[in-house]
């Protein structure tokens, strides 16, 4: 161990590294395979799994399906190892067993050799894969290639894990999302918060830690990387690199797979600069390209503006400069005496990555609560309304806020855009112009909380609500992250623009069902300048009133 140094054994963590995938091999294990194995954290996904190759019998076929690099390698390998002689395994359903033959073919032949044989087939499958097979596979298979187009297509029900038809399980990595606004131990990923405490836990048979501690005392290696290990081991900075994780997971439809979150800790230690430019500066990592919209210095407030200025020019601040000796005693040294481009916005992204500790003389605390995230904690308050809503008295006047006062107020702001006199009007929605006389509908629209009841299996990328339109049900909306912040918006007079154009499809959908509804009214109303027209159908006659 004396010989490693802690960039060689973050080695390991790198997409590039021999140790990203794991298969079965008779080579002779070292030291780098046992800091490797001391960050194995089993998900649920492989519980479950367990569970279900403990119990299963005869021809049985279970598919374990997701996307690349989300560990089903890992998963089976160590499963091949404990069931080879009860089961058999495809390890890998990307690989033919021949080079004159496809990956499509390699799984008919696997095929056959199950219905052949007695025991049960367990496959590592990309759902991507798992299509193609359901399109170009032999008929003779036809019966599997059925199971695979209802998983597929949504008809086996995804709140059973793992999912059962007939003799065929699926168990599919995207219900076992890794980041959840049900937080266990206050944070969004259990699992992101566990392989970090593995990492950088002090404890002595924590490999990675005797090696950091090893080149801290005899000054070798690089010590940025050990003052990057040393930042990443605060619990708090480890919990705000999971929220931005999961605001691009929310924001960015990003997949985090286990490959991919292992490679971002490696930048984030081993990269160009210090971990908290690393977190939002490097084109070669796909999560951090995701990452760096939320780039705190992208954040222009007046305190903010005013100390890049002080700081670029010089100016003299004693507070400021006991928190840089700090840094620099701490072996993040940051070089005032020749200043270059982008110091401050380093220091900026300390701020942040820093802003729930107490560090120095708290320099740093003067603008904690510009980088609050305030959206997405409001954003988690109101899925978790939803996930737990039990139809109680308290339970509905805690989501009423939500449904009155920021989606059905933003529906009906989007909708009467065009229509400046109804922007202050509660109850009714524009439905056309004719000239300079605007046509509305009055429109009740209240929650549906009936509906909320009964939900549907709830992702963690957007929670349904439901609304009526007088006693008539509109189709379930997805609200995400992005539609969500635009409701809020909407609330404080925004007006949209070609930035928010997903959003804005959903909002379209959204106004267009509850706008077709409203042409079935009995009741018109018509503004002509300061002059309003109600028309009404009664028994037969239309009555035309002026005002209400």
């Amino acid at each position: 161990m004396s010989t490693i140094t802690l960039t060689k054994a973050l080695g390991v963590l790198a997409k590039s590294s021999p140790f990203s995938v794991t298969t079965v091999s008779t080579r002779k294990k070292d030291e780098l395979d046992d800091m490797k194995a001391w960050l194995f954290v089993q998900q649920d996904i492989e519980t479950d799994l367990r569970k279900l190759l403990a119990s299963l019998e005869g021809q049985k076929i279970v598919f374990l399906c997701g996307s690349s690099g989300d560990g089903k390698s890992e998963i089976l390998t160590r499963c091949f190892s404990e069931y080879q002689q009860k089961f058999d395994f495809h390890l890998d359903a990307t690989h033919s067993f021949a080079p004159h033959q496809s990956a499509i073919q390699a799984l008919d032949e696997k095929f056959d050799d199950h219905k052949r044989g007695s025991k049960p087939l367990v496959l590592g499958i990309n759902i991507g894969m798992l299509a193609n097979y359901s399109n170009e596979g032999d008929a003779r298979h036809q019966e599997i290639k059925e199971s695979i187009d209802r998983f597929l297509s949504g008809q086996l029900n995804k709140n059973l894990r793992p999912i059962p038809d007939g003799n065929v399980y699926y168990l599919d990595f995207e219900q076992y999302a890794r980041f959840n606004f049900q937080k266990e131990g206050g944070s969004y990923s259990a699992f992101a918060r566990t392989l970090l405490k593995k990492l950088t836990s002090a404890d002595l048979a924590n490999p990675f830690f005797l090696v950091a501690k090893k080149d801290a005392e005899m000054r070798r290696g690089d010590q940025r990387v050990v003052a990057n290990y040393k930042l990443l081991s605060l619990e708090s900075v480890q919990e705000l690199i999971i929220t931005q994780l999961f605001k691009a997971r929310l924001i960015k439809d990003q997949f985090i797979t286990t490959r991919a979150l292992l490679d971002l800790i490696h930048h984030l230690l081993v990269g160009p600069g210090y971990l908290f430019d690393n977190l939002f500066i490097g084109d070669d990592n796909e999560l951090v390209a995701r990452l760096t919209e939320f780039d705190p210095v992208k954040i222009h407030t007046r305190e903010l503006d005013q100390f890049v200025l002080k700081y670029e020019l010089s100016l003299p601040d004693e507070r400021l400069n006991a928190f840089l000796d700090a840094m620099a005693y701490e072996g993040m040294f940051v070089d005032r005496s020749n200043i270059k481009q982008g110091s401050a916005a380093s220091l900026i992204r300390f701020f942040s990555l820093m802003r729930n500790e107490e560090f120095s003389n708290n320099f740093h605390h003067d603008f904690k609560s510009i980088f609050e995230e305030e959206l997405l904690e409001s954003y988690a308050q109101v899925w978790r309304l939803h996930n737990e809503f039990d139809n109680s008295a308290d339970k509905k006047k805690e989501l009423r806020k939500f449904y009155s006062l920021d989606l059905i107020h933003g529906i009906q702001r989007y909708a009467n855009r065009n229509a400046p006199e109804l922007l202050n009007v509660q109850g009714e929605l524009f439905l056309s112009s004719f000239g300079k006389v605007k046509l509305t509908a009055p429109v009740e629209l209240k929650p549906d909380y009936e509906a909320i009841h009964k939900k549907a299996h709830i992702t963690s990328s957007h929670f349904m609500a439901y609304l009526k339109v007088g006693d008539q049900s509109i189709k379930p909306i997805a609200i995400n992250l992005n539609l969500f912040e635009l409701l809020q918006k909407l609330k404080d007079g925004y007006r949209p623009n070609k930035y928010d154009k997903n959003a804005i499809v959903l909002l379209d959908e959204i106004v267009e069902q509850v706008t077709d509804m409203a042409k079935s009214s009995m009741t018109l109303k018509f503004y002509d300048g300061d002059v309003r027209y109600t028309a009404r159908q009664d028994d037969g006659m239309i009555v035309v009133s002026e005002g209400a």
